[in-house]
């Protein structure tokens, strides 16, 4: 990493730990003075323009700034180099998203991301059915070249990567938490064997521990990542839903595994089947015909990497992409755009796209 490369990841950091600062204020503040480490070092008054009186102050928190310094010696410690928003090694898919993560953490086999993708998420709490069809799911989708993408969660996320490691396959997990260590502790040999194999991807700081918000804002990556997203079980609850919710807003078609109508964990997974998700009931017509269609179609980034912006900067606002896999407008994205559709809605014309 070079002398600059260092301080503009150290810079996006520090501005990602100031309270206050969201990911959406903090793309703005590298829209305004062009970098993350030009807007640390802006004056307090143009700052607090963009990011509040405040936050203003709170740049210059030594204790945060020695957090930082920690996490990246950790990160090269643990062989997990960060890569930013503006570096080619970053997945240029995530700037659909609508506030990509400034900077991941890579840990593992960074050309996974490069491979044909399919999510699979699904309730921590399964039941033992929707555990076994996610583990044959994932093994079946992995034998035909797949990446599958999850959370390392319990439950689904846990039973989809075990799924992949069966098969000898590559296996995606987006963490909650720095990279440094499992969560939960309980799948540490899981998080073991995808580092051997797969990897292990985390906007956190290696260190930072899992928090509850992390999650809702971790959802969105995998969301991203996937040619597809496949929900194997959900109760109406289920933080799996939110990304499903991420992936309507860019177009990844939904798929949902059916379950029995009087169970409960079943409620969000068989509720998307009537909004309109297209149905996965077989694991071994799965290769070859659900999924052929999707080796063929390459899922698209950005037209340019950033709006206005060559040097790959953040979106100022949210902007679906117009190509293959992500068609421009559909539902329109979270806030901006046309009305926001229901899900039903949306999912209807995504079903509908997917049958041409």
């Amino acid at each position: 990493m070079t002398a600059d490369r260092e301080v503009e990841v150290r810079a996006l950091l520090v501005l990602d730990q100031i309270p206050g600062v969201g990911l959406k204020t903090l793309a703005a503040l590298v829209a305004r003075f062009g970098s993350g480490r030009a807007a640390l070092a802006a004056p307090d008054r143009a700052f607090s323009v963009v990011a509040g009186q405040r936050a203003a102050l709170a740049r210059s928190d030594a204790e945060m700034r020695d957090r930082v310094a920690a996490g990246l010696n950790d990160a090269a410690r643990l062989n997990a180099p960060a890569v930013t928003w503006s570096d080619a090694e970053y997945p240029s898919i995530l700037l659909n998203l609508a506030d990509p993560p400034p900077v991941l953490f890579l840990r593992g086999r960074a050309e996974l991301l490069s491979t044909p993708c399919i999510t699979s998420v699904g309730a921590r709490k399964a039941t033992a059915r929707a555990r076994d069809f996610a583990r044959r799911l994932a093994s079946a989708l992995a034998r035909s070249g797949y990446t599958i993408v999850s959370g390392m969660a319990l439950g689904i996320d846990g039973c989809a990567h075990l799924g992949v490691l069966d098969a000898g396959g590559g296996t995606i997990a987006v963490l909650g938490r720095g990279s440094d260590r499992a969560y939960p502790a309980s799948h540490e040999r899981v998080f073991r064997d995808i580092l051997a194999v797969g990897l292990v991807v985390s906007e956190f700081l290696p260190g930072r521990p899992a928090l509850p918000h992390h999650f809702p804002r971790r959802n969105r990556v995998p969301a991203a990542l996937g040619q597809a997203v496949v929900v194997v079980e959900a109760s109406r609850r289920s933080g799996s839903l939110i990304t499903v919710e991420h992936a309507l807003d860019l177009g990844v078609d939904v798929y949902a595994v059916p379950g029995p109508v009087e169970q409960p964990a079943c409620e969000g997974s068989n509720a998307l089947l009537v909004d309109g998700a297209r149905p996965l009931v077989s694991v071994e017509r799965v290769p070859r015909r659900t999924w052929c269609r999707l080796v063929r179609r390459k899922r698209a980034a950005p037209t340019g990497r950033c709006r206005g912006s060559p040097s790959g900067q953040p979106r100022s606002r949210p902007r679906t992409c117009g190509g293959a896999g992500r068609p421009g407008g559909v539902g329109g994205v979270r806030g901006f755009g046309p009305a926001r559709r229901t899900r039903g809605e949306r999912m209807g014309r995504a079903t509908a796209r997917a049958a041409v």
